[in-house]
């Protein structure tokens, strides 16, 4: 039975916790001392880390982010989005383009799911309501001062708006 190699990813994340491991332990930093170490922790020779199956990689991330520290991950499993799937066509379609400039057409009364799209959106960014209020009657607010979300168009505004300003503060974070 032919066992599958080891990924791109699991090289890239290996050979980072390995160059992390050799600076926190201050040894050598040696192709040869690196080898020699994976060939002990999977008790067989190898002469590049590319010669490594998926498990054994997997097992040698997991000691490594055990030994610096870093708690066990895995890089398959993505954070959950604050939107869920919508199943219905029309609703699908009206949270999609409702609040945009130009579509005047037809209004949808905001139901209890799209008041939760916002209420995630508000936790994600750390938001209260009295600050989310505050903003809808500032002069920058995407309501033009009115507090009511009434429909699917001024959530969509809403989200839209805090969207930007949570991009923009990622933004700023980095650059600090």
């Amino acid at each position: 039975m032919k066992q599958t190699l080891i990924s791109d990813a699991q090289l890239t994340r290996l050979q980072v916790l390995w160059t992390q491991y050799v600076r926190r332990e201050m040894i050598k930093n040696s192709r040869d001392e690196r080898l020699r170490w994976a060939s002990e922790q999977i008790k067989r020779a190898i002469s590049s880390f590319k010669e490594l199956t998926l498990s054994e990689a997997s097992d040698l991330i997991n000691l490594l982010q055990a030994e610096i520290g870093i708690k066990e991950s895995s890089p398959a499993v993505r954070p959950r989005r604050f939107r869920s799937r919508i199943k219905d066509r029309d609703q699908a379609h009206a949270a999609g383009t409702e609040g945009r400039r130009g579509s005047r057409g037809k209004f949808t009364i905001a139901e209890a799911d799209d008041l939760a799209m916002l209420d995630a959106m508000l936790a994600e960014m750390d938001w209260t309501r009295e600050r989310l209020d505050a903003f809808l009657v500032s002069p920058s607010s995407p309501l033009r001062g009115r507090k009511q979300l009434r429909t699917v168009g001024d959530i969509n505004r809403v989200l839209w708006a805090l969207k930007r300003i949570a991009a923009r503060q990622a933004r700023e974070a980095v650059q600090k």
